[in-house]
């Protein structure tokens, strides 16, 4: 175990990592319950129907190459998922990059890189408290 409370084991294909972490955190400035998890990115659900399918078609989802369940270790419901991810391309809100932008964001507040990109871009970021 290491800092970030995760555990490692290696298995036939590889290593695998367990890691428990809450569904929300506390905003540091407000004191605000603060959804703050990636579920949907972590979740086969939240890579489409199509693939989702074949994922479980093929593989016991301990074997996936990521999965995440409730704090008991049991499923979390595909549509479960799909409610999370499609809440969050609801309220996104999408920016016109243009040459030379800077945007600033609170972290803990801002979900964010939730859309397909194609083309060519380069982002630079730098994280602070």
């Amino acid at each position: 175990m290491t800092a970030s409370e995760a555990e490692w084991e290696w298995g036939p294909d590889g290593i695998r990592v367990v890691q428990h972490r809450r569904a929300t955190t506390t905003h540091p400035v407000t004191g605000a319950e603060i959804w703050f998890n990636q579920a949907d990115q972590w979740h086969p659900a939240g890579l489409g129907d199509e693939t989702s399918r074949e994922l479980y078609e093929i593989l016991a989802p301990e074997e996936f190459p990521q999965y995440v369940t409730f704090a008991d270790g049991t499923p979390i419901p595909d549509a479960y998922i799909t409610q999370i991810r499609d809440r969050g391309l609801e309220l996104a809100v999408d920016v016109d990059w243009r040459f030379g932008d800077v945007l600033v964001i609170d972290n803990v507040l801002t979900g964010h890189g939730r859309r397909p990109f194609e083309g060519t871009r380069r982002i630079l970021v730098a994280m602070s408290d």
